[in-house]
């Protein structure tokens, strides 16, 4: 029932009473009916309809979960350009922020020892296909450690390396979300997948590990307008360190307690998981507490991750797009999820790709069932953590979904594509899913 309709439900009900009131002819009987009626039934009426209104917001509030609360942003940002100070995103690994630190003693055990040395991180400005083919060629770039003391210039062998590290931090998050009880959505990271490192393999004759280094430079030659330095993965999470207040309550079933962590300075328009803990038993946040109920009797400082939500500010300005898994759900959409209802025809399918709101960087055209896939794969799973342990993907029936190439980011458009494959995933897992760019 809308309020239009309780509306007209009030007004039709106060005419009903009024032509009973006017049929009445006694003077007596028609005030005795209209204390009746205003003190009795119209008081009940009202009460039953603020009753009514306040379930109706609750299968609201159940049927969203705060889910918009829990969308997760990702980016990368030049190192020049980086605000410690910003109101919604964090670098996703605090070392990024002192830069590349070398020490010559280091580099020589590493390489000695593991074969390998980090240099520096770098993204990959480039298709997705394209980058598989340059990691495959491993190609060999020259360095130039030049040192202090004494003054020289040391040649090096330097190759490229995926980095996974900022991948595993999106696995790490995808067990936070379900040890919390957080239904889990793909992340929206495709520039975590352009990362890699640049590694010393190789150093000459003659360094002793005590020399002062000055500066370290690679030559990336061809390689030069897809390489991009100095860059540092964000998101919107922050990781905060919060006190208990008070002390631990115990609870009814005489074996937990409930904690109960304050949330007025840190902001209540944010969502947080509280990091792994084997005694945790249930989390919950309500107005500006955040209640946890485990087996610890004492009061502790908890790890916690809070996941910002902020509008963008007027002066926010970026190189590279800020990427979101976000999507508006109506009011049905949220009943089917709540409900785990399936998407079953090609119109729900095309409203919920079109939801995420990326057709600026592909549009969906259609999708067919089939035997396998027309030859190499072009998308890869964002969910690689996600574990499938009952269906055989061999024997699965491949969903090949068509998409078109957008105006923007040629050189993402193959990993946006794999973000919203990966979402077609989750609701498809009867088949093995694929995206195609044409």
């Amino acid at each position: 029932m809308g309020r239009s309709e309780r509306e007209n439900g009030i007004e039709t009900m106060k005419e009903m009473i009024q032509k009973e009131i006017q049929s009445i002819a006694g003077l007596d009987e028609r005030v005795a009916f209209k204390e009746l009626m205003e003190g009795v039934f119209l008081s009940l009426y009202d009460t039953n309809l603020k009753m009514y209104e306040e379930l109706e917001r609750r299968v609201k509030e159940e049927l969203d979960y705060d889910k918009n609360r829990y969308h997760i942003k990702t980016g990368i940002i030049e190192r020049e350009f980086f605000d410690e100070s910003h109101h919604l995103l964090f670098p996703m690994e605090e070392r990024d922020l002192t830069g590349n630190l070398y020490d010559m003693k280091e580099i020589l055990r590493a390489v000695t020892e593991e074969g390998a040395f980090p240099l520096m991180k770098v993204m990959l400005r480039c298709d997705y296909l394209e980058l598989q083919r340059l990691l495959e060629a491993k190609p060999v770039f020259e360095g130039v450690i030049e040192t202090e003391e004494p003054a020289q210039e040391w040649k090096v062998e330097v190759r490229l390396r995926e980095n996974r590290e900022y991948l595993e931090k999106i696995a790490y998050l995808y067990l936070l979300f379900t040890r919390n009880g957080i239904p889990w959505q793909t992340v929206n990271a495709p520039y975590l997948y352009k990362m890699a490192d640049m590694i010393v393999t190789g150093l000459p004759e003659g360094i002793t590990g005590g020399e002062k280094i000055k500066q370290v430079t690679i030559q990336f030659g061809e390689y030069s307008k897809i390489i991009q330095k100095d860059v540092i993965p964000v998101w919107n999470i922050q990781k905060l360190a919060l006190d208990s207040v008070g002390f631990p309550t115990p609870c009814e079933d005489h074996r937990n307690f409930e904690h109960n962590i304050s949330l007025r300075q840190q902001g209540t328009e944010h969502a947080y998981l509280v990091e792994d803990d084997r005694n945790i038993h249930s989390i919950s946040q309500s107005g500006e507490r955040l209640k946890i109920v485990c087996e610890t009797g004492e009061a502790k400082k908890w790890s916690i991750y809070q996941i910002r939500s902020s509008a963008e500010q007027r002066i926010d300005r970026y190189t590279f797009p800020i990427m979101g898994n976000g999507r508006e759900e109506s009011f049905s959409e949220k009943y089917q999820r709540k409900w785990n209802q399936h998407i079953r025809t090609k119109t729900e399918l095309v409203h919920f790709i079109r939801g995420l709101g990326l057709e600026d960087y592909v549009s969906y055209e259609d999708c067919r069932v089939e035997d396998g896939f027309p030859g190499r794969r072009e998308t890869y799973s964002m969910n690689f953590f996600v574990q499938d342990e009952i269906r055989d993907k061999a024997a699965q029936k491949k969903l090949l979904l068509y998409f078109r190439p957008g105006q923007k980011m040629d050189w993402l458009q193959r990993d946006i594509l794999s973000f919203l494959v990966s979402e077609v995933q989750r609701i498809y897992p009867e088949y093995d899913c694929g995206g195609v760019l044409r």
